[in-house]
């Protein structure tokens, strides 16, 4: 995924993050999905991405950049259980090293 195709994603989950309670949890990728799902503005710029990029692009790049900025690691992937609309797995992350 190049930086330069995904920044718009990257500056969405930095938009995000910045409300967001820390320590983050486990479940940290699923809160900003469910956040950019409840919030018109960031729902209405993930839906742009989509349009530009596609899902298939979109949300990996979110969990991506989430993983990056918040500097957890990989635990496993989940499912959403019917809890979003824009996902249906995620990955649970939790601090590096904890693994």
């Amino acid at each position: 995924m190049t930086m330069n195709r995904t920044k718009s994603v990257k500056i969405l989950v930095c938009d995000v993050l910045a409300i967001m309670p820390k320590p983050y949890g486990e479940d940290i990728i699923l809160d900003v999905c469910m956040a950019i799902e409840h919030n018109p503005e960031w729902r209405r710029r993930y839906d742009e991405l989509c349009d530009d990029l596609r899902d298939a692009v979109v949300n990996p790049a979110i969990s991506q950049y989430v993983k990056e900025e918040t500097g957890l690691s990989n635990l496993r992937e989940v499912s959403t259980k019917g809890k979003s609309h824009i996902i249906r797995t995620y990955t649970k992350l939790v601090p590096t090293g904890k693994v």
